[in-house]
């Protein structure tokens, strides 16, 4: 997988270094919780710039893996 494209709130961040299935249940868990939880993503494209977005329940939220072209 080359990176996690994440939408949020009508925004694209991403995610990379990490497998989709872990990101997912990552954000299952925190929506789970009673607690809102923060997710470190990264904001636009190109150099790394991190933001955090926070999960809790009735957040709209996509998980969409970008795989890598050879």
């Amino acid at each position: 997988m080359k990176r996690i494209n994440i939408l949020y709130g009508g925004k694209q961040y991403s995610v990379s270094g990490r497998d989709v299935d872990e990101v997912k249940e990552e954000i299952r868990a925190a929506v789970e919780k009673a607690v809102p939880v923060w997710l470190e993503v990264n904001v636009g494209e190109g150099r790394y710039k991190r933001a955090d977005i926070l999960l809790s329940p009735g957040i709209d939220i996509s998980v969409i893996g970008i795989d890598a072209v050879d």
